[in-house]
């Protein structure tokens, strides 16, 4: 006869087993088009394979989608856009380039802590091939971040490119930064949105549930 601590034993690991067997499966997330997505480069190695392909494993967590207006040139420099992370880590992130602006060429995503001129630390880069008019994500193996706290998405590229975004403060949680000096524009977003990996999260929420039962 099973005793009734075993019964217990037995159903969390089932739980926790059923749990992992579809952590892999895709969120619904209808404005993402995944059968499109970039093959991410390694920017340290200059190697073309994958440096960490977690586009299976990703949500959106942070999203501003809306880019009527054509808000920086990459020629301009400097450009950045503070956010806040709900998740704690984050596994990659886009853009949406401006139409007609260019055609298609690398851009690369970075994380930063700070602003590079203002004392930031790298934490994350990665590259994808960019079209005008369409979003550009980029994908890294997730870096732990503390959530509800500002960080940075440095972008870089060819100079004949630009990205959209919107003059209407349509993100609450940071703003855009543009040319020489990382200027600052606290009424400006550009159109971005960032990532991160659910298996991670699923994992860190699993076991903690499973060691708060005992």
């Amino acid at each position: 006869m099973m005793s009734t601590k075993s019964s217990f034993l037995l159903i969390v690991a089932l739980t926790v087993f059923a749990a992992f067997a579809n952590a892999s499966e895709l969120p619904a997330t209808a404005d993402l088009n995944w059968q499109n997505a970039p093959v991410v480069q390694s920017t340290d190695t200059g190697s073309s394979l994958p440096l960490y392909d977690d586009r299976l494993d990703s949500a959106v967590d942070q999203n501003q989608p809306s880019g009527p207006t054509y808000i920086a040139a990459f020629s301009q420099t400097g450009l950045a856009q503070s956010f806040q992370q709900t998740h704690a880590n984050i596994s990659g992130a886009g853009i949406l380039l401006q139409a007609a602006v260019g055609s298609s060429a690398p851009v690369t995503i970075q994380l930063w802590t700070n602003l590079p001129n203002a004392g930031g630390s790298m934490l994350a880069e990665a590259t994808a091939t960019g079209t005008a008019g369409t979003w550009v994500d980029v994908f890294w193996t997730y870096v732990n971040i503390t959530p509800a706290t500002t960080y940075y998405l440095v972008f870089t590229g060819n100079t004949s490119l630009g990205i959209a975004g919107s003059t209407t403060n349509p993100y609450a949680y940071g703003q855009c930064y543009a040319n020489s000096g990382y200027g600052s524009f606290p009424a400006f977003d550009y159109a971005f949105r960032t990532y991160y990996d659910t298996l991670t999260s699923l994992e860190r929420d699993t076991w903690a549930g499973v060691k708060s039962s005992f």
